[in-house]
């Protein structure tokens, strides 16, 4: 055998060995880096009904992943907490008059020693907007949920992930 020809048969060796100690990317879990990528939210029902000028009534629905956990949205009213609740507004520039917003109710806890308030797994927030009563036809209504997920150890950085309800106006 040539020098050239051991050379790169001694190179394919490692770039082989590499390969099958790496795995491939689909088989490596991706770790989470923002707490969108392990909370979801989703709009209950997916098309609500509702009159010119009256009320559109729906569930934004949030799914946690295991082992992670969102705080409380009384966090989010209080300007002096260290912790980022959980918070629904209507997304900017969007007029939404008489926008309500239930938040569920937490469930005590200890985060790094700390009592917290907190929401594990999934939660509901019920949300009620006052329609113009110029409204007609499939209107979108855009609104921005503010999440920040926690596991035992560490916090990811929060993220403002979009919702959005339609609602046929008949």
């Amino acid at each position: 055998m040539r020098p050239y020809q051991m050379i790169l048969l001694a190179a394919t060796c490692l770039l082989v060995a590499n390969l099958a100690s790496a795995g491939s990317p689909a088989e490596k879990p991706k770790l989470p880096r923002v707490s969108a990528d392990v909370v979801k939210a989703s709009v209950t029902p997916a098309e609500i009904a509702a009159q010119p000028g009256g009320d559109a009534a729906f569930t934004v629905h949030l799914d946690i992943a295991d082992t992670w956990h969102l705080y409380d949205h009384k966090y989010a009213a209080d300007e002096e907490s260290f912790y980022i609740g959980v918070d629904l507004l209507p997304a900017e520039g969007a007029d939404l008059a008489g926008f309500a917003a239930k938040f569920p109710d937490g469930v005590p806890g200890e985060f790094m020693g700390e009592k917290v308030v907190m929401l594990h797994h999934a939660a509901d927030i019920l949300v009620s907007v006052k329609l113009p009563a110029e409204t007609t036809g499939t209107v979108e209504l855009p609104f921005t949920l503010t999440v920040q997920a926690c596991d035992d150890k560490i916090c990811l950085q929060p993220s403002d992930i979009p919702v959005k309800a339609v609602v046929k106006v008949e």
